[in-house]
């Protein structure tokens, strides 16, 4: 299953197994999007955009423009830097629900930090997401 997400290039499947209260673990995918160059710049000058953005925006306010003005320049330079060099980013992870059947896509955490608590938008029940290595 390959699927092309919304802002990168197509998403990566990698394996992943959802656990519940009842049933059988059922296999998942990891939903991971490669950016190019360009996509990577893109990604950066928006981020970069938007801190600036609110900088001009803070000039205006008065005694918190001496914290908020050189706050968001650092971070905006700090968030362009991040995001031109993140060559791939974690979208969630895509599954059925071990409990209730339903097929959905789970937000994870940021990284690949495994097992992860999910929660089923159907069944409202408290899921483990684990690689298969540690399932």
């Amino acid at each position: 299953m390959s699927r092309t997400l919304p802002d990168g290039g197509p998403s990566v499947p990698r394996p992943l197994r959802v656990s519940g209260y009842h049933g059988a673990p059922t296999p998942a995918t990891l939903l991971v999007v490669h950016f190019d160059r360009s996509q990577r710049m893109r990604r950066a000058a928006k981020g970069l955009a938007g801190f600036w953005g609110a900088m001009m925006v803070s000039v205006f306010i008065p005694v918190a423009h001496f914290v908020l003005v050189p706050s968001l320049f650092g971070i905006g330079i700090w968030q362009f830097l991040r995001r031109l060099r993140r060559r791939e980013l974690v979208r969630g992870a895509h599954a059925v629900c071990p409990d209730c059947g339903v097929e959905q896509d789970f937000e994870l955490a940021v990284g690949r930090r495994f097992p992860q608590g999910v929660r089923c938008r159907s069944c409202r029940r408290g899921l483990t997401i684990a690689t298969v290595e540690a399932a």
